[in-house]
């Protein structure tokens, strides 16, 4: 046994992912009652485990409100340092406006990144990622992994997203589109754990599975195992069960966040801008951070992750100084 993880964090794994616990790198592999299966792994982008206090999303008040703020810096009285890096964001990409969706590509080393920044809370956006990469697959871009934070949700992989986004192989527009509600969502869904730990909550509340009962009290793994066992029976021979159904509505809803993204797939159709770079944007700085961090002990972590905020910072401002060049050339 190597430790403990939250029910939600294993829920979204299908076999072969690869994340981050106890200083190794674990393939998962399944999951037998409460307990998950892994085996070690080598991957230079496993994930990272996210626990309950990470989940509160940002409300779509405060979205709304961020949207307007990146829309129109200049009547926002915003601090002029804040200013001055969303000057130099316009410069080397383009500010969002308020019912747009903007997405950027570029390469970083050996791999190729695309960021979309949605502003709809952070498991909307896991959510997005999930459905982006399995898209992303099909496309035979060969996307690795994804991060997602309340502002953006940025994915990687081997294959150059904006060199296809150029050819429309796919377009960003067939990326985003709506309709990855449907059998995308469904068929991740399937692959993962998700509705089997929804349907125990469901099962307990209903009373279809008793927790306790005088004199002999199940524990939280009995609990697991007559309640998946009884998903399992239910799933087979009657799928449109009432208590299927609301397991679906309260994954739907507490751990997916369907109703906000189907929302923001709709405001954002046919709004959407993309833009090709050749290096990191300002705006792309706080997510690419996230990628592949690994926690690191000791006083040794505020160092480290300044030096690396320092080296996108630099990347980033490099990338206007070019921009700078360019225009000053042209003119």
């Amino acid at each position: 046994m190597l430790g403990e993880v939250e029910e939600y964090f294993a829920e979204q794994l299908t076999p072969g992912d690869t994340f981050l616990f106890a200083g190794e790198v674990l393939r998962f592999e399944g999951i037998r009652e409460n307990q998950i299966l892994v085996t070690r792994a080598r991957d230079e982008a496993p994930k990272i485990p996210a626990y309950a206090g990470g989940r509160f999303p940002l409300s779509t008040y405060l979205a709304e409100g961020v949207r307007a703020l990146l829309a129109d810096p200049e009547a926002s009285g915003l601090p002029a340092q804040v200013r001055a890096w969303l000057a130099i964001q316009r410069l080397v990409s383009v500010l969002p406006a308020r019912d747009e969706l903007l997405v950027e590509t570029f390469p970083r080393g050996d791999r190729f990144h695309m960021v979309a920044y949605p502003f709809e809370g952070r498991l909307a956006h896991q959510t997005l990622g999930m459905l982006l990469t399995r898209r992303l697959e099909r496309a035979k871009l060969r996307p690795m992994g994804f991060v997602a934070t309340d502002y953006c949700v940025a994915v990687w992989g081997l294959g150059d997203i904006g060199q296809a986004f150029a050819r429309n192989a796919p377009s960003v527009g067939d990326l985003f589109d709506a309709d990855m509600l449907g059998d995308d969502l469904e068929a991740w869904i399937d692959e993962t754990w998700m509705l089997k730990r929804s349907f125990r909550a469901c099962a307990l509340i209903a009373g279809l599975v008793e927790r306790r009962h005088p004199g002999a009290e199940k524990s939280g793994r009995q609990v697991t195992v007559s309640t998946d066992l009884v998903y399992d029976v239910l799933r087979s021979h009657e799928p449109d069960h009432i208590l299927l159904r609301a397991t679906r509505a309260d994954a739907a809803s507490g751990l997916l966040d369907l109703r906000r993204l189907s929302d923001m797939l709709s405001r954002i159709s046919g709004r959407i801008v993309h833009k090709r770079l050749d290096r990191i944007s300002p705006l792309a700085v706080p997510i690419m951070l996230e990628v592949g961090r690994e926690p690191v002990s000791g006083e040794a972590a505020d160092d480290i992750l300044a030096e690396a905020a320092d080296a996108l910072v630099e990347e980033a401002m490099g990338g206007a100084a070019m921009a700078g060049e360019t225009m000053r050339g042209a003119g």
